[in-house]
């Protein structure tokens, strides 16, 4: 068996809640959680092969943090991890763009058509997780730092989703982790394990 522990990164100061850019830094809470999050991976037995990222800069920073904190190797970036991809609402308020995408209807059917479709954001999140899982031997873990759209759809179409109804109902704040393990390059079992979203 192979593991992968998809971690969300931690929490960024954004007090007007725009949809974040690519420069966010993370804030001094998701700080906190990225290092809490590597003593968690920790003692779960994980000494990662591989701790890849997102380019964003909150991304990086979480992923640095995770490796540090695990004296581990250096970070990888793979552009395949970066956010979802929303055209010209990146800086843009969050609400406006939930309300113009239909987020917050259930279930959630996507109404713009000019940003990242479920197909593509998932199969893009996939395909970088099956890279790295080439990559490993059995019973090795790694350890990949995006964010949370892309993450969710690619744990939904895991499971055979086909579409974004559900991804809003999937729990993966800043700051938490979900472990995904992988026989014979199948997902056997995903679950989130740990959760530093509430911490100060």
């Amino acid at each position: 068996m192979k593991t992968i522990y998809l971690v969300r990164h931690g929490k960024v100061d954004n007090p007007s809640n725009i949809f974040y850019t690519s420069d966010f830094p993370l804030g001094q809470q998701g700080v906190h959680q990225a290092q809490a999050l590597a003593e968690d991976i920790q003692n779960a037995k994980c000494n990662p092969v591989f701790i890849v990222s997102s380019p964003c800069l909150r991304t990086r920073e979480t992923a640095e943090i995770i490796s540090q904190s695990l004296e581990g190797n250096s970070v990888m970036i793979d552009e395949r991890l970066v956010e979802w991809q929303v055209a010209n609402w990146f800086g843009r308020p969050l609400n406006d763009f939930r309300n113009a995408a239909g987020y917050n209807t259930e279930p959630f059917h996507l109404k713009l058509k000019n940003i990242e479709q479920f197909e593509e954001a998932s199969q893009r999140m996939i395909d970088g997780i099956n890279d790295v899982l080439s990559k490993i031997e059995d019973d090795h873990c790694s350890i990949i730092v995006s964010h949370r759209e892309p993450m969710v759809a690619a744990i939904l179409k895991l499971r055979g989703v086909k579409d974004w109804s559900e991804i809003p109902l999937l729990d993966f704040p800043p700051g938490a982790c979900w472990k995904l393990d992988f026989q014979d390059e199948h997902l056997i079992q995903a679950e989130k394990i740990f959760d530093r979203s509430k911490m100060l």
